[in-house]
């Protein structure tokens, strides 16, 4: 196991969107990485030792040495790194780097995701409250909706790396997400400053970072799907399948029948070739302004 200094990341060139870490040739090499990877920082926190991971995407930078690596700032934030991080700190911080691997199906997605728009969050996972329980739904602060790109009632991706012998595989879970309101939070926040229960710990506490990434409420469920406990980092993205799906049912099928509506009043005849001609051209061109509108929400 090799443990690497850490550096704040100056050019994200490559960074496709994603959160970025920076390796030189040598490392790459030495660890097997691919194109993304698993940074692992080992935590004691509650007299146990706590492993906070988070993937990332790889990129190389010739000019670093072969204990230093360069980190995206909400990758720092999510493995607990104060906001206040200099290069100058950089011997008090170390992790380590582990391949990730993603399926066919996986590296797909990553690149259709990439194509329609997305924008990754990292979340700190905090237990649900009671009346949210066995009904899978998660709820986030309000003004990530708009940074996610979807609303609140659709559907997210959470992720969360697992390991496997010596790579990590990407676990994920497919949930509803609602609004966590400014009061549900500031509950949670007293609760967690009196130390009522273990049950909520206090991610600010026990990782020393304030203010930290916003919280996602998890049932256990969900917790135990991703493999997750609290104050465990995931990550989150919009579920394009959901939203795609959305689309259609709310401007899709109106406006298929618009164009299909306006081809019929044009004085021509109509023969059976041309109205599937007529019908393949407005699916096309329906589903052409969806992927547009997809795209869009990602301002």
């Amino acid at each position: 196991m090799s443990k690497f200094f850490i550096l704040r990341t100056e050019d994200r060139k490559g960074a496709k969107d994603d959160y970025i870490i920076c390796v030189n040739p040598s490392i790459k090499k030495s660890k097997h990485l691919g194109r993304f990877a698993v940074l692992v920082r080992k935590r004691k926190i509650d007299k146990r030792l706590k492993e906070l991971k988070v993937p990332c995407r790889v990129v190389i930078d010739e000019t670093l040495g072969d204990y230093e690596i360069r980190v995206d700032q909400s990758l720092r934030n999510a493995l607990g790194i104060p906001y206040e991080f200099s290069d100058a700190d950089k011997e008090k911080f170390t992790m380590d780097i582990y391949p990730l691997r993603l399926s066919l199906f996986q590296h797909l997605r990553y690149f259709i995701s990439y194509i329609l728009g997305r924008r990754y969050l990292f979340f700190r996972v905090c237990k649900a409250d009671i009346p949210d329980m066995e009904k899978n739904i998660c709820r986030i602060p309000s003004d990530s909706f708009k940074l996610l790109g979807c609303e609140e009632g659709d559907r997210v991706i959470c992720e969360y790396p697992v390991r496997d012998g010596d790579i990590y595989r990407l676990r994920e879970c497919k949930i509803k997400c609602y609004e966590a309101s400014e009061e549900m939070i500031k509950k949670r926040e007293e609760m967690e400053k009196e130390n009522i229960s273990a049950r909520y710990p206090s991610a600010e506490k026990l990782l020393k970072v304030s203010p930290d990434i916003p919280r996602i409420f998890l049932d256990a469920h969900a917790r135990d799907g991703l493999h997750v406990e609290p104050i465990d980092p995931v990550r989150v993205r919009r579920d394009l399948f959901h939203l795609f799906l959305k689309q259609i049912r709310e401007f899709g099928i109106i406006f298929f029948l618009s164009l299909l509506t306006f081809a019929y009043s044009l004085p021509i005849m109509i023969t059976w070739k041309s109205f599937i001609l007529i019908s393949v051209i407005s699916v096309v061109f329906a589903i052409s302004l969806i992927l547009v509108n997809i795209r869009a929400k990602i301002k």
